[in-house]
């Protein structure tokens, strides 16, 4: 037999074993399992198998179940608080670069007009401008969204980047 239907007859038989198949495919799969022994043996032993872990009961101590409980309820509000204090760290990174937008296209007109009047290159007022001005406001406003991976918050106790 091709070893295609030793794979779907295994693959129809586990999901016969836990969640049901079609009347088609449970006919596929007796035929199948009725003409080769190999399949008719994996067949037996599976539902052995499954048969013996449903005698297989395990007793949940309450207590453990409790500290579970807590242990994931208090992670998934870590989580929300984290994601909360996300979206504002978003936020405020959003309205500083707006404002620092802003502040320096306004800077820039009174600049420009400073420069005129003392006769100053052009160029050298920009280049001055972008590196005293725009280029230290953008790094501070960037700076939150980096906060953690500055400060080592971004790993484990291990060193690994989480």
């Amino acid at each position: 037999m091709p070893l295609e239907n030793h794979e779907r007859a295994r693959f129809l038989l586990h999901r016969s074993l836990i969640e049901g198949i079609s009347p088609e495919e449970q006919h596929w799969l007796d035929a199948h399992v009725g003409q080769c022994a190999e399949c008719g043996r994996y067949a037996d032993f599976s539902a052995r198998t499954v048969r013996a872990l449903d005698w297989f009961a395990v007793e949940l101590d309450p207590a453990a179940a409790l500290r579970v409980e807590n242990v994931v309820r208090s992670r998934a509000e870590r989580m929300r608080s984290a994601e909360a204090h996300a979206k504002s760290v978003w936020t405020a990174t959003a309205a500083a670069i707006f404002l620092t937008l802003t502040g320096s296209a306004v800077a820039w007109r009174n600049l420009g007009w400073l420069a005129r009047q003392w006769n100053l290159p052009t160029r050298a007022w920009q280049i001055g401008f972008v590196a005293f001005w725009l280029l230290p406001s953008l790094l501070l406003a960037l700076l939150p969204l980096f906060r953690r991976r500055l400060l080592g918050e971004d790993s484990d106790r291990n060193g690994q980047t989480v």
